[in-house]
């Protein structure tokens, strides 16, 4: 099976202006992914207009009590919704990890990209309440 080589481009969520072209900054191939991947985790249920169901919704977790089973509903929440909205990818792993004493959690994503050679990337997040 031939891999078909793919070039990926969004534009870049801070808004910031391209200081040759005057237009908003892209991302591209890698970080472009990266970025969308972060977002849809980030983003909560009926956060985004017109589409309730779309988005990791990962904060709510932060108000649950903490335990080995929760870890394991939060990665597949995680899979789930990157295999389901974000097509350029597969999620090939989720790890998770609360820390009480500071009340955080933390992410840690990784996924393939597809249509590109086999690498597998990885992106770390922390959720505070």
């Amino acid at each position: 099976m031939a891999i078909i080589s793919k070039s990926f481009r969004d534009f870049s969520l801070t808004f910031e202006k391209n200081p040759v072209t005057n237009d908003v900054l892209t991302l591209k191939n890698e970080k472009a992914i990266k970025e969308s991947v972060k977002n849809l985790v980030r983003y909560n249920l009926f956060e985004k207009p017109f589409y309730p169901q779309f988005g990791g919704n990962i904060i709510r977790y932060l108000f649950e009590n903490h335990n080995s089973g929760l870890e394991s509903e939060i990665s597949l929440q995680i899979k789930k919704t990157i295999n389901t909205y974000e097509p350029r990818v597969a999620c090939y792993d989720v790890f998770t990890k609360f820390d009480e004493s500071i009340n955080d959690m933390q992410v840690s994503i990784s996924y393939l990209i597809l249509g590109t050679p086999v690498t597998i990337q990885s992106i770390d997040l922390v959720f505070k309440p």
